[in-house]
């Protein structure tokens, strides 16, 4: 029975010692695994992004195709003015301008919007897309005036494949 006692005195002494001497500033670096650590509580500040992988949702932007369109008032003249890769082409006819891409672009999703393809204020309106019947690796790209009506104008289209 001495024994017992004492030892569950030293049991809790020690227990004692180790919650008033040991702090976070007595944990080595690197002694603490990933899993002992509470869900939330690492901020920015602890953490070296330099360090951190690549994230899923970014390899999906390695199928991110654009095109910036320079479609001056006349039929058949819109040119492409810079594009995301080389090999795409623009043409005009029909009152829409098809940007052909190097993959098959049917299944992906795309969105254009009137913009210069320089610098200056581009004139009021919008710009539809169409995925194009006759080829999966064009879009047609149809530019209106403000009031809906068919009217060449620059613009910038861009495609976000899965």
């Amino acid at each position: 029975m001495v024994v017992a006692i004492i030892a569950l005195i030293v049991a809790l002494a020690g227990t004692a010692y180790a919650a008033q001497t040991i702090n976070g500033g007595a944990i080595k670096k690197q002694t603490i695994g990933g899993g002992k650590l509470k869900k939330k509580t690492l901020t920015g500040f602890q953490i070296n992004t330099n360090k951190l992988g690549v994230v899923p949702a970014a390899k999906r932007a390695a199928h991110t195709y654009w095109a910036v369109v320079d479609n001056p008032s006349g039929p058949g003249n819109a040119v492409l003015a810079r594009a995301s890769d080389a090999g795409f082409t623009a043409t005009e006819a029909g009152g829409a301008v098809t940007i052909t891409f190097t993959a098959n672009v049917s299944g992906c999703a795309n969105v254009a919007g009137r913009d210069n393809a320089g610098t200056t204020v581009p004139n009021s309106g919008y710009a539809q897309t169409n995925g194009s019947a006759a080829n999966p690796n064009a879009i047609e790209v149809h530019t209106r005036d403000k009031a809906g009506a068919n009217e060449d104008a620059d613009f910038h289209l861009i495609v976000v494949c899965p």
